[in-house]
């Protein structure tokens, strides 16, 4: 299924090269507008709000990651005439992953952040998590605040204005996103898949993230050729809205190396 028009965020001009950004459990398409602001106007960035989630609810399908990565593959079919360059955020990350071994031949580039290739470990607990969702129990924003951000985002006072915007959004979104989270943490594997990936992958992870471990990261990096990965110190989960500038560097580095060429940090750390 092709995504409906008012759920999809397109902008920049029709003739530049397509970025296709796929946002995290429990956000929609505009969490990525601040790390826009930080990247080249001469892109084009395509923002969905994914199946189950923002302004794309009651589609009659349950937001699995394979229903979720067809929804992406028409997308990029529908709207792109060449590859594009492919962002995903966590869940948006899960799915990115499934186009990168799947599809390759939509993408000029592939970044994940804040993911695993692993089933859900501990899925108890996001399972406790859904719960809390479909009863909008009172302190449901707290809980996926903790998740999803680090400690040292949480604190800052200079940011206290972005942190009660998505904690508005949370609790909008609740308790509709709660099929959502069960297509996440439900997942299966994708480590039989990655062998399939003929592209090097740019790997983001927060030092501070309390839901998927750096370590995570890096499996994937050393299963891909070529793949890269950062770690960034001060970031949680959501590194695109806690280090947007930080992250807008390392997609303008990655986007400027053909895919396979040596990158001059591959397969490193970078804090």
């Amino acid at each position: 299924m092709n995504p409906p028009p008012e759920t999809v965020r397109d902008t920049g001009p029709a003739d530049g090269s397509a970025v296709v950004l796929l946002h995290s459990l429990f956000f929609d398409g505009s969490m990525f507008d601040a790390l826009i602001a930080e990247l080249p106007a001469r892109h084009r960035y395509i923002r969905p709000d994914l199946r189950g989630q923002g302004s794309f609810t009651g589609s009659g399908r349950a937001p699995t990651m394979d229903v979720l990565f067809d929804d992406a593959v028409a997308l990029i079919e529908s709207r792109c005439t060449r590859p594009v360059h492919l962002v995903g955020s966590s869940m948006g990350a899960y799915i990115a992953l499934r186009v990168a071994s799947r599809r390759p031949d939509l993408l000029a580039s592939c970044t994940l952040l804040g993911a695993t290739a692993e089933a859900e470990a501990r899925p108890e607990i996001f399972r406790a998590l859904e719960t809390a969702v479909r009863g909008n129990e009172p302190d449901i924003v707290a809980r996926i605040e903790h998740t999803m951000f680090g400690d040292v985002f949480l604190g800052d006072t200079a940011r206290s204005a972005t942190r009660r915007h998505w904690a508005q959004v949370f609790a909008a979104h609740v308790p509709e996103v709660a099929d959502a989270l069960h297509g996440v943490y439900t997942r299966p594997a994708m480590t039989a898949e990655l062998a399939a990936i003929p592209l090097p992958l740019l790997l983001v992870a927060g030092e501070l993230d309390r839901a998927k471990r750096p370590a995570d990261m890096a499996a994937i990096a050393d299963r891909v050729p070529g793949s890269r990965l950062v770690v960034l110190e001060t970031a949680g989960h959501t590194p695109v809205i806690e280090e947007p500038a930080a992250i807008a560097r390392e997609l303008v580095s990655w986007w400027a190396t053909p895919p396979n060429s040596p990158h001059p940090d591959n397969g490193g750390r970078k804090s």
